[in-house]
């Protein structure tokens, strides 16, 4: 099922910049991106969100381009542009036609190298982030994540939102986004990604040509580990549905033992036959939406679950979560873990028909691990995972810490804290 299929090519230029050539033989498109080890996590107190704000910048305009150049330059040859910000890398990307890589790469290099940081612009973007902010806050199953991630890790940035807030955000000044750049976007940091079709000779060679120049730079900030603290939080907003979101102690993806929470989570929640999925919806009726799943980063991670229900059936949906976790530390079946497996398979094998999902796979495995994984790795990893290691899995999630609670809606909040002591 799982053959040995890693094709792709790395080259790393003399200043620490990876190119990664990934060709997809007999496919017309092509994802080109440029990743950076740089996110929220490296933002200090004043500078929280920069790291967003900045990567919406980029596409606000170069010497060379205005915002309104770039949106059609790319649309022209009907290619597709845009951009993320996670807590620990950040991500400029583009889908293009096999003919026209050097479009997209040109004006990738373009906003990364020389954006222009107007403040004009930078006002008006300040204010489509602050909409961003309060679209997510208006969101209940968006807000009571991130309500999550605060409980789980405190005042340490991993706790903070990705997007800032509106008083940080409206902060911001084009000599803070040019600090944070020069800062955390340096060329040992950086991985260029080409998935698909194209020419891999003209991929290195234009990334050569557009960053070779850039010079090695000590990165002077680096940002604390992040430790699990845990905790509960309750917004009672007066809306129909009660969402709620619970973390229970996991372990980072460098660890040895990922792979093993990876089917756990599966297991625990990833699908329609998994057991909060089944003991929740289908036999009680409780919830349309609940699941499962790994959250986890290169230092710290949690086993974390969701699950909207109403405000009288909350405690017991979430009773419900903690007792399946206890029954997997005790007895788990073979059927259930080759199931598990065989979605987590399913799901990598499906991702390697996709040129992003590739191009984002390779620049995350070699930010975390240093370089590539075959698809036969993979596979051999998880058809690894023992009963054993799922029941240990499941041990870890109830002894290594206090689960975390968040709860927007109506509820009784000391009953659904009840059912998870």
């Amino acid at each position: 099922m799982c053959e040995d299929r890693l094709m792709a090519e790395v080259v790393s230029l003399d200043n620490g910049v990876r190119i990664v050539c990934d060709p997809m033989p007999g496919l017309e498109t092509a994802a080109i991106g440029i990743w950076y080890r740089a996110g929220a996590l490296d933002e200090n107190n004043e500078e929280r969100g920069v790291a967003h704000l900045l990567e919406h910048m980029a596409f606000k305009g170069t010497t060379r381009r205005s915002a309104r150049a770039i949106a059609e330059e790319i649309e022209n040859v009907g290619g597709y542009l845009n951009a993320s910000t996670g807590y620990g890398r950040t991500g400029y990307y583009a889908r293009i036609l096999k003919p026209d890589v050097d479009t997209a790469f040109g004006i990738l290099a373009d906003i990364l190298l020389d954006p222009l940081f107007l403040d004009d612009e930078l006002e008006k973007e300040k204010d489509v982030v602050v909409q961003e902010i309060g679209e997510a806050a208006d969101t209940p199953d968006d807000a009571v994540m991130e309500m999550l991630q605060r409980v789980c890790y405190g005042e340490h940035a991993l706790g903070r939102p990705i997007l800032g807030t509106e008083d940080s955000v409206m902060s911001h000044t084009p000599e803070r986004l040019r600090a944070f750049m020069q800062k955390n976007y340096t060329p040992q940091d950086m991985i260029i990604v080409a998935a698909g079709g194209f020419d891999a000779a003209v991929i290195k060679s234009l990334a050569t040509n557009a960053f070779s120049g850039a010079r090695r730079t000590q990165r002077v900030f680096r940002p604390e580990k992040p430790a699990y603290i845990g905790g509960r939080v309750h917004e009672a907003r007066d809306i129909e549905q009660t969402h709620i979101a619970v973390n229970f102690p996991g372990v980072s993806a460098t660890e040895p033992s990922f792979f093993a929470t990876r089917v756990f989570t599966e297991a625990l929640g990833g699908g329609m036959s998994s057991r909060i999925f089944q003991a929740i919806r289908e036999q009680r009726g409780l919830a349309y939406s609940v699941y499962a799943f790994t959250d986890s980063y290169d230092d710290v991670g949690g086993v974390c679950a969701y699950v909207g229900t109403d405000s009288d059936q909350a405690a017991e949906a979430v009773g419900l979560i903690k007792s399946e976790i206890t029954a997997m530390a005790g007895d788990v079946t073979r059927q259930e873990i080759d199931r598990a497996r065989a979605l987590l398979k399913s799901n990598l094998l499906m991702g390697l028909e996709s040129p992003a999902a590739r191009a984002e796979a390779a620049a995350s495995q070699l930010f975390s691990y240093g370089r590539l994984f075959t698809t036969a790795e993979m596979c051999e990893r998880l058809d690894a995972v023992t009963a054993d290691d799922i029941r240990a899995c499941a041990e870890h999630a109830l002894s290594a810490g206090d689960p975390s609670l968040a709860i927007v809606g109506p509820a009784d909040f000391d009953a659904v804290s009840a059912r998870l002591l």
